[in-house]
């Protein structure tokens, strides 16, 4: 049962994986679309044009099928652990050993994530990407508020 478990989680990872790639390359194909310089060298186009609701919906739901499938292959992996938990039957098991990850190395790796993530805040804000979020919050807000 134990392989059935490990095989299910490496296959849940994959997909994970996989349905997370699409959906970053969905953005970024929006993204350099929205950025190509005919969009922007007509008179009168606006930001708000080549960004629309309709074009990035349209895009994401290119996703959805797989999107659906892994929630499939999820749920049903759920619910077969579920099912081989109640057929197990309790055995007396020594606990197994484990080797305790170093404190310096925990403590690396930990300053090594937050430098990285401090890095692309930096990076985004640099980029215009605050202003950006900005903008659509402020729209989303009041828009759903009824503001303006």
């Amino acid at each position: 049962m134990e392989k059935g478990v490990r095989v299910l989680r490496i296959v849940t990872g994959v997909l994970t994986l996989a349905v997370c790639l699409l959906f970053i390359w969905q953005a970024a194909d929006i993204y350099i679309t929205g950025n190509r310089p005919e969009n922007f060298s007509a008179p009168g186009v606006r930001v708000e044009d080549v960004y629309s609701r309709e074009v990035v919906a349209e895009r994401f739901a290119r996703v959805a099928p797989a999107v659906y499938g892994y929630l499939a292959v999820v749920l049903a992996g759920l619910v077969w652990q579920a099912a081989a938990k109640e057929k197990e039957r309790p055995r007396a098991v020594a606990p197994a050993q484990t080797r305790p990850v170093p404190e310096k190395r925990l403590r690396t790796l930990r300053l090594t994530l937050l430098a990285i993530a401090a890095a692309l805040i930096v990076w985004g804000a640099v980029n215009g990407g605050a202003r950006d979020v900005l903008v659509k919050a402020v729209n989303i807000c009041t828009e759903c508020i009824g503001l303006g």
